[in-house]
């Protein structure tokens, strides 16, 4: 398929609930260009690693906590400025979790393509689920590609897209699971209840489904054929 309708979607949703995954199809299929939130941030973490505010993000996120609200959305919004000029289209999977990152990224996206270019998908997943699958999946080295602990992909030794080797993540260490559920309840549902009231399209999806029945539903979202969830 050519061509993207919207300009701008992010996912949200609990930990291990597909975003990732979800992302990498939009990338794949229509050329959308992913926000690398993590990447971004340890960029700015192994070239300004001796600035003491810098330093401070370090050691919240060695211990499981996310960084500073402001300063991520503010990272982000730095990258989505570079690209869009480019003509790209993207796709967010990892920010924002907070309601400052939110507001922040909310603004700037508004100025740059308009609340109406934005879609905001919820892959609502519970929580028992989400960290079964957090315990099992696995991301490429080459591109960080998510590998989901799926059936079809269960059994994979290498990515299933570039053939580069897999490793767990050490955000995923299931000494973090507590803290980083903990954070979600307190920080990022609040968030996705500003995205819901905030005016963009706004669109809930089952994560609790197979990802084939999922990427249907978002690729309908993204082509505009599928009218947002009424806010209640």
């Amino acid at each position: 398929m050519e061509g993207v309708p919207v300009n701008i979607v992010i996912f949200v949703g609990t930990p291990g609930a597909g975003k990732d995954t979800q992302a990498d199809f939009l990338v794949r299929e229509y050329g959308m260009t992913q926000v690398p939130s993590s990447q971004i941030i340890y960029k700015k973490f192994e070239e300004h690693g001796d600035d003491p505010i810098v330093k401070e993000q370090i050691e919240r996120v060695k211990v499981g906590y996310l960084n500073a609200p402001e300063l991520t959305g503010e990272w982000i919004m730095e990258y989505v400025r570079e690209q869009l000029p480019k003509g790209k289209k993207l796709v967010f999977s990892g920010s924002p979790r907070t309601v400052a990152e939110a507001q922040v990224e909310l603004k700037g996206l508004d100025e740059l393509v308009g609340i109406q270019n934005i879609v905001v998908i919820n892959l609502f997943l519970d929580e028992e689920e989400a960290r079964k699958r957090i315990l099992n999946r696995r991301y490429c080295r080459a591109h960080k590609h998510s590998v989901p602990w799926t059936p079809e992909y269960r059994n994979v030794t290498v990515c299933p897209w570039d053939q580069s080797e897999l490793y767990v993540r050490d955000l995923d260490d299931p000494k973090l699971l507590d803290k980083r559920f903990q954070e979600y309840h307190e920080l990022t549902i609040p968030t996705i209840e500003l995205l819901k009231k905030s005016g963009v399209p706004f669109f809930v999806i089952d994560g609790n489904q197979a990802i084939e029945a999922i990427h249907p539903e978002v690729a309908a979202i993204v082509e505009r054929r599928t009218a947002p969830a009424p806010i209640g």
